[in-house]
Protein backbone atom coordinates (compact mmCIF):
# COMPACT_ATOMS: atom_id res chain seq x y z
CA UNK A 1 0.00 0.00 0.00
CA UNK A 2 1.43 3.92 -0.38
CA UNK A 3 2.14 5.65 2.46
CA UNK A 4 -0.01 8.77 2.07
CA UNK A 5 0.95 11.02 4.96
CA UNK A 6 -2.34 12.89 5.46
CA UNK A 7 -1.16 13.38 9.20
CA UNK A 8 1.51 15.78 8.19
CA UNK A 9 -0.93 17.72 5.97
CA UNK A 10 -3.45 18.83 8.59
CA UNK A 11 -0.27 19.23 11.25
CA UNK A 12 1.38 22.08 8.63
CA UNK A 13 -2.19 23.49 8.13
CA UNK A 14 -2.93 23.55 11.35
CA UNK A 15 0.74 25.25 12.20
CA UNK A 16 0.21 27.58 9.37
CA UNK A 17 -3.01 28.72 11.30
CA UNK A 18 -1.81 29.50 14.10
CA UNK A 19 0.01 32.51 11.88
CA UNK A 20 -1.46 35.67 11.83
CA UNK A 21 0.30 36.30 8.95
CA UNK A 22 -3.13 36.64 5.99
CA UNK A 23 -0.93 35.33 3.41
CA UNK A 24 -0.35 31.65 5.42
CA UNK A 25 -4.33 31.22 4.66
CA UNK A 26 -2.81 29.91 1.39
CA UNK A 27 -0.95 27.43 2.39
CA UNK A 28 -2.90 26.05 4.80
CA UNK A 29 -5.58 25.59 1.84
CA UNK A 30 -3.06 23.95 0.25
CA UNK A 31 -1.81 21.64 2.76
CA UNK A 32 -5.72 20.27 3.70
CA UNK A 33 -6.17 19.87 -0.24
CA UNK A 34 -3.56 17.69 0.38
CA UNK A 35 -4.99 15.78 3.25
CA UNK A 36 -7.98 15.01 1.30
CA UNK A 37 -6.50 13.75 -1.32
CA UNK A 38 -4.10 11.56 0.57
CA UNK A 39 -7.73 10.74 2.56
CA UNK A 40 -9.43 9.58 -0.75
CA UNK A 41 -6.33 7.87 -2.74
CA UNK A 42 -5.77 5.56 0.62
CA UNK A 43 -8.91 4.58 0.40
CA UNK A 44 -8.69 3.39 -3.62
CA UNK A 45 -5.70 1.21 -2.43
CA UNK A 46 -8.44 -1.11 -0.78
CA UNK A 47 -9.92 -1.93 -4.76
CA UNK A 48 -5.94 -1.73 -6.30
CA UNK A 49 -6.72 -5.21 -6.90
CA UNK A 50 -9.74 -4.66 -8.82
CA UNK A 51 -8.82 -1.89 -10.73
CA UNK A 52 -6.22 -0.50 -12.85
CA UNK A 53 -3.67 1.85 -11.13
CA UNK A 54 -3.21 4.00 -14.39
CA UNK A 55 -7.16 4.72 -13.33
CA UNK A 56 -6.32 6.36 -10.15
CA UNK A 57 -4.09 8.77 -11.75
CA UNK A 58 -6.37 10.16 -13.57
CA UNK A 59 -8.83 10.64 -10.52
CA UNK A 60 -10.05 14.11 -8.67
CA UNK A 61 -11.02 13.11 -5.50
CA UNK A 62 -14.69 14.11 -5.83
CA UNK A 63 -14.74 11.59 -8.84
CA UNK A 64 -12.74 8.91 -6.81
CA UNK A 65 -15.02 9.03 -4.14
CA UNK A 66 -18.10 9.07 -6.61
CA UNK A 67 -16.65 5.58 -7.89
CA UNK A 68 -15.47 4.33 -4.53
CA UNK A 69 -19.31 4.83 -3.33
CA UNK A 70 -20.02 2.40 -6.34
CA UNK A 71 -17.77 -0.30 -5.06
CA UNK A 72 -18.84 0.41 -1.76
CA UNK A 73 -21.83 2.12 -0.79
CA UNK A 74 -20.72 2.55 3.18
CA UNK A 75 -17.45 4.33 1.95
CA UNK A 76 -18.55 7.48 3.31
CA UNK A 77 -20.47 6.67 6.06
CA UNK A 78 -18.98 6.77 9.75
CA UNK A 79 -19.50 3.51 11.48
CA UNK A 80 -18.27 1.26 14.28
CA UNK A 81 -16.73 -2.33 13.16
CA UNK A 82 -17.83 -5.34 15.81
CA UNK A 83 -17.44 -9.09 15.46
CA UNK A 84 -18.52 -11.85 17.14
CA UNK A 85 -17.83 -15.76 17.21
CA UNK A 86 -20.44 -17.87 15.68
CA UNK A 87 -21.82 -21.18 17.23
CA UNK A 88 -22.62 -22.06 13.89
CA UNK A 89 -22.99 -20.06 10.67
CA UNK A 90 -25.31 -17.03 11.05
CA UNK A 91 -25.94 -17.31 14.73
CA UNK A 92 -23.48 -14.95 16.74
CA UNK A 93 -22.26 -16.06 20.25
CA UNK A 94 -23.00 -12.37 21.17
CA UNK A 95 -19.21 -11.95 22.17
CA UNK A 96 -18.59 -9.10 20.42
CA UNK A 97 -15.25 -7.27 19.85
CA UNK A 98 -15.18 -3.80 18.39
CA UNK A 99 -12.32 -4.10 15.28
CA UNK A 100 -12.31 0.25 15.51
CA UNK A 101 -14.31 3.13 14.35
CA UNK A 102 -14.45 4.36 10.25
CA UNK A 103 -15.04 7.91 10.23
CA UNK A 104 -15.41 9.23 6.49
CA UNK A 105 -15.41 12.13 4.46
CA UNK A 106 -19.07 12.74 2.64
CA UNK A 107 -18.86 13.14 -0.88
CA UNK A 108 -21.26 16.00 -0.09
CA UNK A 109 -19.27 17.41 1.76
CA UNK A 110 -15.99 16.96 -0.72
CA UNK A 111 -17.89 18.67 -3.14
CA UNK A 112 -18.53 21.99 -1.07
CA UNK A 113 -14.89 21.55 0.71
CA UNK A 114 -12.46 20.52 -1.64
CA UNK A 115 -13.66 23.21 -4.37
CA UNK A 116 -13.81 26.25 -1.83
CA UNK A 117 -10.29 25.22 -0.72
CA UNK A 118 -9.22 26.05 -4.53
CA UNK A 119 -11.37 28.48 -5.10
CA UNK A 120 -8.24 30.73 -1.94
CA UNK A 121 -5.78 29.50 -4.16
CA UNK A 122 -6.34 31.91 -6.99
CA UNK A 123 -6.04 35.74 -7.21
CA UNK A 124 -9.29 37.41 -7.96
CA UNK A 125 -9.60 39.05 -11.40
CA UNK A 126 -9.73 43.14 -10.74
CA UNK A 127 -8.67 42.57 -7.24
CA UNK A 128 -5.62 44.38 -6.19
CA UNK A 129 -5.39 42.73 -2.67
CA UNK A 130 -4.22 39.64 -3.86
CA UNK A 131 -5.41 38.04 -0.51
CA UNK A 132 -8.43 39.72 -0.58
CA UNK A 133 -9.82 42.36 1.91
CA UNK A 134 -9.88 41.71 5.24
CA UNK A 135 -13.25 40.63 6.12
CA UNK A 136 -12.95 38.26 3.30
CA UNK A 137 -9.73 36.92 5.01
CA UNK A 138 -11.73 36.49 8.19
CA UNK A 139 -14.15 34.16 6.95
CA UNK A 140 -11.82 32.34 5.08
CA UNK A 141 -9.74 31.47 7.93
CA UNK A 142 -13.07 30.63 9.84
CA UNK A 143 -13.44 28.27 7.08
CA UNK A 144 -10.31 26.66 7.07
CA UNK A 145 -10.58 26.32 10.94
CA UNK A 146 -13.66 24.19 10.26
CA UNK A 147 -13.05 22.36 7.63
CA UNK A 148 -9.26 21.41 9.57
CA UNK A 149 -11.81 20.22 13.07
CA UNK A 150 -14.19 18.18 10.47
CA UNK A 151 -11.14 16.55 8.97
CA UNK A 152 -8.90 14.86 12.15
CA UNK A 153 -11.67 12.71 12.98
CA UNK A 154 -11.35 11.11 10.03
CA UNK A 155 -7.13 10.66 9.81
CA UNK A 156 -7.63 9.40 13.07
CA UNK A 157 -10.06 6.49 11.86
CA UNK A 158 -9.16 2.96 13.01
CA UNK A 159 -10.58 1.72 10.27
CA UNK A 160 -9.12 3.39 6.36
CA UNK A 161 -10.94 0.82 4.07
CA UNK A 162 -12.00 -2.20 4.16
CA UNK A 163 -14.59 -4.30 1.76
CA UNK A 164 -16.16 -8.11 2.25
CA UNK A 165 -18.81 -7.21 -0.18
CA UNK A 166 -19.49 -8.96 -3.75
CA UNK A 167 -18.20 -7.18 -6.41
CA UNK A 168 -18.92 -7.37 -9.92
CA UNK A 169 -16.31 -6.49 -12.99
CA UNK A 170 -17.79 -6.12 -16.39
CA UNK A 171 -16.01 -4.34 -19.55
CA UNK A 172 -17.37 -1.31 -20.91
CA UNK A 173 -18.96 -1.70 -24.27
CA UNK A 174 -18.12 2.28 -24.88
CA UNK A 175 -13.96 2.39 -23.94
CA UNK A 176 -13.42 -1.56 -23.03
CA UNK A 177 -12.29 -0.34 -20.10
CA UNK A 178 -12.95 -3.32 -16.90
CA UNK A 179 -14.99 -1.90 -14.68
CA UNK A 180 -16.01 -2.35 -10.72
CA UNK A 181 -19.29 -2.15 -9.01
CA UNK A 182 -20.82 -3.38 -5.52
CA UNK A 183 -23.82 -6.78 -5.96
CA UNK A 184 -25.75 -4.90 -3.11
CA UNK A 185 -25.42 -1.57 -5.06
CA UNK A 186 -26.65 -3.14 -8.46
CA UNK A 187 -29.51 -4.86 -6.91
CA UNK A 188 -30.42 -1.55 -5.41
CA UNK A 189 -29.92 0.43 -8.36
CA UNK A 190 -30.00 -1.69 -11.48
CA UNK A 191 -27.13 0.54 -12.25
CA UNK A 192 -23.82 0.72 -12.87
CA UNK A 193 -21.03 3.65 -14.63
CA UNK A 194 -17.82 3.20 -16.49
CA UNK A 195 -15.43 4.20 -13.96
CA UNK A 196 -12.91 5.46 -16.68
CA UNK A 197 -13.62 9.59 -15.90
CA UNK A 198 -12.80 10.06 -20.07
CA UNK A 199 -15.48 7.68 -20.39
CA UNK A 200 -18.45 7.54 -18.02
CA UNK A 201 -20.89 5.25 -19.92
CA UNK A 202 -24.28 4.32 -18.31
CA UNK A 203 -25.20 1.18 -17.72
CA UNK A 204 -28.91 -0.82 -16.75
CA UNK A 205 -27.76 -4.16 -14.73
CA UNK A 206 -30.29 -7.06 -14.31
CA UNK A 207 -29.31 -10.12 -12.62
CA UNK A 208 -30.54 -13.76 -14.23
CA UNK A 209 -31.30 -16.84 -12.37
CA UNK A 210 -27.92 -18.04 -12.11
CA UNK A 211 -26.67 -15.11 -10.34
CA UNK A 212 -24.72 -13.93 -12.99
CA UNK A 213 -25.65 -10.20 -14.41
CA UNK A 214 -26.05 -8.13 -17.56
CA UNK A 215 -25.09 -4.75 -18.78
CA UNK A 216 -27.01 -2.84 -21.33
CA UNK A 217 -25.72 0.63 -22.33
CA UNK A 218 -28.29 3.14 -21.02
CA UNK A 219 -29.98 4.43 -24.21
CA UNK A 220 -33.04 6.16 -25.41
CA UNK A 221 -34.60 6.05 -29.08
CA UNK A 222 -35.09 8.86 -31.35
CA UNK A 223 -37.55 8.29 -34.89
CA UNK A 224 -35.82 10.32 -37.62
CA UNK A 225 -38.02 13.05 -38.58
CA UNK A 226 -36.81 12.16 -42.33
CA UNK A 227 -36.89 8.23 -42.86
CA UNK A 228 -38.91 7.06 -39.30
CA UNK A 229 -35.77 4.79 -38.47
CA UNK A 230 -35.68 4.55 -34.62
CA UNK A 231 -31.74 5.56 -33.47
CA UNK A 232 -30.72 5.24 -30.15
CA UNK A 233 -28.35 7.57 -28.34
CA UNK A 234 -26.95 6.67 -25.02
CA UNK A 235 -28.12 9.07 -21.98
CA UNK A 236 -25.20 10.21 -20.38
CA UNK A 237 -24.94 12.77 -24.26
CA UNK A 238 -28.60 13.63 -24.36
CA UNK A 239 -28.25 17.01 -23.59
CA UNK A 240 -30.06 20.35 -25.61
CA UNK A 241 -27.86 21.00 -28.46
CA UNK A 242 -26.72 18.04 -29.03
CA UNK A 243 -26.58 16.15 -32.46
CA UNK A 244 -26.98 12.85 -33.87
CA UNK A 245 -27.24 11.31 -37.30
CA UNK A 246 -29.47 9.00 -38.77
CA UNK A 247 -27.75 5.95 -39.27
CA UNK A 248 -29.96 4.89 -42.02
CA UNK A 249 -30.61 7.85 -43.82
CA UNK A 250 -27.85 9.96 -42.34
CA UNK A 251 -30.19 12.94 -41.34
CA UNK A 252 -28.53 15.32 -38.68
CA UNK A 253 -30.98 16.48 -35.72
CA UNK A 254 -30.11 18.20 -33.05
CA UNK A 255 -31.87 17.85 -29.37
CA UNK A 256 -34.00 21.65 -29.11
CA UNK A 257 -35.93 21.14 -25.39
CA UNK A 258 -35.87 19.89 -22.54
CA UNK A 259 -38.53 17.15 -23.26
CA UNK A 260 -35.98 15.64 -25.81
CA UNK A 261 -37.32 17.36 -28.72
CA UNK A 262 -35.21 17.45 -31.70
CA UNK A 263 -35.14 18.41 -35.71
CA UNK A 264 -33.82 17.71 -38.78
CA UNK A 265 -30.92 20.15 -39.34
CA UNK A 266 -31.10 19.44 -43.09
CA UNK A 267 -34.18 19.90 -45.59
CA UNK A 268 -34.70 17.67 -48.49
CA UNK A 269 -33.83 19.54 -51.40
CA UNK A 270 -35.61 19.62 -54.63
CA UNK A 271 -34.57 17.98 -57.54
CA UNK A 272 -34.87 19.59 -60.75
Amino acid sequence: MANYDKWSCLERARKLLTSADDDSLRYASLELRFCIEAIIYEKLDTYSRYVPAALFEKWQPNHALKMLLQFEPDADEDFTLYVSPESEPGKPTGNWTCLGQHNAVKLSWLNKNYNKLGSYLHVKLGNKNKGGTTEELSVNRKDIERMLSELEPVINSDIVGATLATRVQFKCQACQQLSLVNADVLRKTGRATCISQQCGAEYTASEDAEGGWQFKLAMTSFKCLKCEKINFLEIRHVDIGTKFRCNRCGEVHRIVGGQWNYERVTADRKTS
